[in-house]
């Protein structure tokens, strides 16, 4: 879709063959989607119910295409046994006012900390989050003052 923005195609006009092909090959991917499943009871396994530490872990990602973030619920028992449950996803397109990769980083870390919230006040928990990330700028970004920033940043972290 983001291609299609960006050549600037008016709804009455034949799309670029390349884009047509695109379209046909995801069409055709999508029936398989209903074969794909992921359990969401957290709280039904045995371990989740007696367990030792709860956290919510988040992992922000970007590329020049899009952000996104994943987020797992980390189960410990008390006989060390760990058990990861994907929580939930989120993702974007990236926007077409060119942004670098860090900038792009950061838009994923404030998409994992509002995903986080939520997560926390929909589940009804009150549990340690981590944010993992492998954007050394990024990291240094949210550990210094926001002051200290241009306001895109600064609004940001």
């Amino acid at each position: 879709m983001q291609k299609v923005w960006l050549l600037g195609v008016e709804r009455d006009e034949s799309l670029p063959d390349d884009i047509i092909s695109l379209w046909a090959d995801w069409c055709e991917e999508v029936p398989q989607l209903t074969d794909f499943s992921i359990p969401r009871c957290y709280f039904s396994d045995p371990l989740v119910n007696n367990f030792k530490t709860l956290e919510l872990h988040l992992f922000p990602d970007a590329s020049t295409k899009a952000y996104e973030t994943v987020a797992y619920l980390r189960v410990t028992s008390y006989n060390k046994e760990i058990l990861a449950s994907f929580v939930a996803s989120k993702n974007r397109t990236a926007p077409l006012k060119t942004l670098t990769l860090p900038r792009l980083e950061l838009m994923g870390a404030l998409q994992s900390a509002r995903l986080s919230s939520n997560i926390l006040k929909d589940l009804k928990l009150d549990i340690p989050c981590f944010l993992w990330t492998d954007s050394k700028l990024m990291f240094f970004w949210v550990r210094r003052q926001p002051e200290r920033f241009k306001p895109f940043i600064k609004y940001r972290i």
